[in-house]
């Protein structure tokens, strides 16, 4: 049990971790994914 607990957080952490470095880089599906002519609200 403590090692499933353990996982679980380990991922989650992760995967904040992964969302807050792509977006500072300019990697965030916003950026990556819409053009010139795409208004994102």
């Amino acid at each position: 049990m403590k090692a499933m607990l353990s996982a679980f957080a380990a991922a989650i952490i992760i995967a904040v971790g992964a969302s807050l470095i792509l977006e500072e880089v300019g990697l965030s599906s916003e950026n990556t994914a819409s053009g010139p002519a795409v208004r994102l609200d």
